[in-house]
């Protein structure tokens, strides 16, 4: 649900949808469906941080694993 944006918080999917759809996600928009994945999912932020690095398309390796 997460990727596909379809968690029923309307800003992660907002989020999710937009990195699908054009490779890109404002900073701040990274830290909320960052923060959606690891403490209200529960799921390991490392699964968030690869799911990252295969779609986006300014990604950065430093920036993206320093910041999860």
């Amino acid at each position: 649900a997460w990727i596909e944006g379809k968690t029923g918080f309307p800003l992660v999917d907002a989020n999710m949808r937009e990195l699908r759809a054009t490779g890109f996600m404002s900073n701040r928009g990274r830290q909320n469906v960052a923060s959606f994945l690891a403490l209200e999912l529960n799921q390991d932020w490392r699964y968030g941080a690869d799911y990252f690095e295969s779609t986006l398309l300014d990604y950065d390796c430093p920036s993206n694993w320093g910041n999860w």
